[in-house]
């Protein structure tokens, strides 16, 4: 479920479409949504339907203008509620938001036949003034409630409907859905009135919750299928996660950057891609976070920039241990040059946590990203919701070519079971395995270069020792076997190393 590509010239399907405006969804919707139509926007109370509805009509900002109807809340009191977004500025309203205020009054009586005559008048008015081309039609259902025929409002829905067409509009609508996984529209007729269909969904999930939006139906037009998370910026409104494949227009780099040790990068022959994603797996203690600020030093040292996105410790921490190698992080910190961004992930929702650090990463520019403790996720996060948030972190680092180190911890001190390696390998360009190891009755350390794609690299398992300044290799471990496994033991069978002649 790939988006589609931005340097390809645009089909005659992607000519008839015009654009959401919300981040992700034309993607979703493989091209935006079909121009000249109306599409249902469902979903259960909270899960944001007037925002994207709002958020369509502010959607090419300069350009289009819109107008709004609403049966349930007042015009004032839905502006009033956008105004923390960029997009609800009053300016943008006054110039391009025409209102047809349809909500009933207190003292509302109901005699004799029901029509929308009159609101279709006043609809096609405000589109023909303000030369309108999209419309958003809130809580239209709520319509039902005002009049108790409910065969004649839906004859007359269908009708507006049918006068939207004429009037060439991309309309939006939205209605309630009375549970998530159940009806599409509380009243079971909405959906056959429109050619398109879309479901918002705000599911609990353990303890906290998840909006998802999923693309049921555009008639005539291909798009993608499938639920696709979702989250509600207090700044910007929505922004779909589409998770798509990890695709560039650019070509990928073949430069290599230093790891941040000379050994590791002798054993890498070389260094890394510019643009690889590295795995670091081992137990508490076994020199992860250490790898990780060498790596950080070493392009700062050449005037990169870093960022480093800390799930598990405060930035003192981090820079109180960095200084224990050796290592000042204190300086190019105040400097501007490595920003250390510390979030407990379990206050946010997985989704809301992915479009921060993309963020982040977008506000700073760098050149290298460390992400310590991958693990950290694993706890509380369902493991297809942390593969999704994994290919949207990969899918962002590949694109703007940033070298990326990632930590995860072994679950096990001296085997090779880690919580997170397995969502996380398969994306990785560069896996580096650290173990514990038993040798003769002493608790030793050893690390092995396990992948790295598009390179060479030494097989051979090798001690390493943490001094002042940081890591240090030493000879490849030899005759012993079963390491990386947990079992080690001598191999007397064998009288030369893996990696041995």
């Amino acid at each position: 479920m790939s988006a589609p590509d931005a340097t390809a010239s645009p089909s005659p399907e992607t000519s008839r479409r015009i654009p959401m405006g919300v981040p992700g969804l034309d993607a979703v919707m493989a091209g935006g949504l079909p121009r000249g139509r109306t599409t249902l926007v469902a979903g259960t109370s909270g899960s944001g339907k007037t925002v994207l509805g709002l958020q369509f009509l502010w959607a090419d900002g300069q350009g289009e203008p819109g107008v709004l109807v609403t049966f349930e809340e007042r015009a004032e009191d839905l502006f009033a509620n956008m105004r923390g977004f960029a997009w609800g500025s009053a300016a943008w309203r006054d110039a391009r938001l025409a209102v047809v205020d349809a909500t009933a009054e207190e003292d509302v009586v109901e005699a004799g036949g029901f029509d929308f005559g009159g609101l279709r008048a006043r609809i096609e008015n405000a589109v023909r003034t303000t030369g309108a081309r999209r419309l958003v039609i809130d809580a239209m259902d709520a319509a039902y409630s005002q009049f108790s025929d409910a065969g004649a409002v839906r004859r007359e829905l269908a009708r507006t409907v049918r006068h939207l067409r004429q009037l060439e509009v991309t309309t939006l609508i939205t209605a309630e859905r009375p549970e998530e996984y159940g009806p599409i529209a509380r009243h079971g007729v909405e959906e056959f009135l429109v050619d398109n269909v879309v479901l918002l969904r705000n599911v609990l999930e353990g303890s906290t919750r998840r909006r998802t939006v999923e693309v049921l139906k555009l008639r005539g037009f291909s798009h993608n299928k499938g639920e696709y998370p979702f989250v509600i910026d207090p700044d910007h409104g929505i922004t779909i996660l589409p998770l798509s494949t990890i695709e560039s227009p650019w070509s990928a780099p073949t430069d290599l950057m230093s790891m941040g040790n000379p050994e590791l990068d002798e054993i890498c022959r070389g260094g890394v891609y510019r643009d690889s994603l590295m795995l670091i797996s081992g137990a508490t203690g076994a020199g992860k976070s250490l790898m990780c600020a060498q790596f950080l030093t070493a392009g700062i040292r050449t005037g990169e920039r870093a960022v480093l996105f800390s799930f598990e410790e405060s930035s003192g921490q981090i820079i109180r241990n960095a200084a224990s190698w050796g290592m000042d992080l204190e300086s190019p910190r105040r400097e501007g040059r490595l920003q250390i961004i510390s979030r407990y992930s379990e206050r946010m929702g997985l989704e809301d946590l992915l479009v921060a650090v993309q963020s982040d990463i977008e506000r700073h520019a760098p050149q290298r990203v460390v992400i310590d403790s991958l693990t950290a996720l694993e706890h509380s996060t369902p493991r297809t919701a942390l593969r999704h948030w994994l290919v949207g972190l990969a899918t962002t680092l590949k694109t703007q070519r940033i070298g990326a180190m990632i930590t995860t911890t072994s679950t096990e001190v001296m085997g090779l079971r880690t919580a997170t390696g397995a969502e996380l390998s398969t994306l990785s360009d560069v896996i580096v395995l650290l173990r514990y190891v038993e040798i003769d009755g002493q608790l030793r350390r050893a690390l092995a270069v396990l992948k790295s794609r598009g390179t060479g690299h030494d097989p051979n398992l090798y001690e390493f020792e943490i001094r002042d300044g940081g890591m240090r290799l030493l000879e490849p471990i030899r005759g012993v076997h079963g390491i990386l496994g947990g079992t080690s033991g001598l191999d007397l069978g064998a009288g030369s190393g893996p990696g041995e002649p």
